[in-house]
């Protein structure tokens, strides 16, 4: 079937009339003539011609839509930074919550949340940010965060999203 197939591509893109050596390991052309046809099994491979071009280009087609269905993929993360911190009145202070998101696409949305929290930590930094800073409070706790990576739809496709959480512990800690 592969000789066949290359064979018609090459009738298509009228290279018919060199001979194709099919080896073991792939192919060759012998750029010389092949004997000269009569006219009308050239008639009869012009109209299988015209009937193959049209196979050939939906084969193109889908070719091209099958990689433009797969061109974006699905991102991931990993959340990285303490696994726990003082309380602001035992000398505590701000620490930040760093991700490593690979396969982003432009106009990514990077959404931080608790998921528990009971620790009185809060967002000092703005959400929407691929790192956060979080002031620890003066409870002793702890705290489970959850980033939310969330890539744009491409024309006419789903957003792709991944998620990634960590916990840290608040209090008194030497």
């Amino acid at each position: 079937m592969k000789n066949s197939t290359l064979m018609k591509l090459l009738e298509c893109l009228h290279i018919r009339d060199y001979n194709l050596l099919v080896e073991e390991h792939g192919f060759k052309m012998d750029f010389s003539q092949v004997g000269s046809q009569n006219s009308q099994n050239s008639i009869r491979k012009t109209s299988e011609k015209k009937r193959n071009i049209s196979s050939y280009l939906m084969l193109v087609l889908l070719f091209l839509f099958t990689n433009f269905l797969f061109a974006q993929q699905q991102p991931a993360c990993n959340l990285r930074g303490v696994l726990e911190s003082k309380r602001l009145r035992d000398g505590g202070q701000n620490f930040t919550i760093n991700s490593d998101v690979i396969r982003s696409a432009p106009g990514t949305v990077y959404r931080w949340e608790f998921k528990s929290n009971n620790s009185q930590a809060s967002f000092v930094t703005e959400n929407g940010q691929p790192n956060m800073t979080i002031n620890p409070g003066n409870k002793n706790g702890e705290f489970n965060i959850k980033l939310t990576v969330i890539n744009p739809p491409e024309t006419r496709g789903a957003s792709k999203t991944c998620s990634c959480t960590k916990s840290v512990s608040i209090g008194n800690v030497n």
